[in-house]
């Protein structure tokens, strides 16, 4: 399992929740490379696809969203190890949020650029003091595989949003989740 570790004013249950989905998915996308990515707090849809080729619909080419590198509280780089059946944390991997002067597209990084075969995990922070939280998957050398999921917390934190994952998905990604955490215990 990736753990999703609190850092200070993230909910330990927005965590645990994003966890299992961001596990499931993993697993259900059989991705033996992962780029975990921690936002200093809540993101929107809109950054889902953003300087990359399409629209919200039909995305073509991916490229790491263009959020600023002093919104970035961590990023961590994982690969499978077959044979010890875990995931290894290898450090940060290639730094996937750079200052860009200007900001233009042309400055973009395409994911597969970066790895051939990697998930791209989006996730927020602050979710203590805001009661928003948002994951963002990307797939490279899929094709534009990519979805964003925001979460609202009441009594305990929901699915308030999708875009390109329908909420049955979400569910599902997240009982995979709980299955492994199961597996593990």
């Amino acid at each position: 399992m990736i753990e999703l570790v609190p850092a200070e004013n993230d909910d330990a249950a927005f965590l645990s929740l994003a966890q299992r989905i961001v596990n499931g998915a993993i697993e259900a996308l059989q991705m033996h490379e992962v780029y975990l990515v921690h936002i200093n707090n809540w993101f929107d849809y809109k950054w889902l696809g953003w300087w990359s080729w399409g629209d919200h619909r039909e995305l073509k080419e991916l490229c790491v969203p263009p959020f600023n590198p002093n919104r970035v509280r961590s990023q961590k780089h994982f690969l499978w190890d077959a044979n010890s059946l875990r995931w290894t944390l290898t450090g940060q991997g290639k730094l996937l949020h750079l200052r860009q002067p200007g900001r233009r597209s042309s400055c973009a990084q395409m994911i597969d650029r970066i790895s051939k075969s990697a998930a791209f995990v989006w996730y927020s922070g602050n979710t203590v003091a805001n009661p928003a939280g948002s994951v963002m998957l990307y797939l490279s050398g899929a094709e534009g595989y990519a979805w964003y999921a925001s979460f609202m917390r009441e009594k305990r934190w929901k699915v308030n949003d999708e875009f390109r994952i329908t909420r049955r998905e979400l569910v599902s990604f997240e009982e995979g989740g709980r299955q492994l955490e199961l597996a593990q215990a």
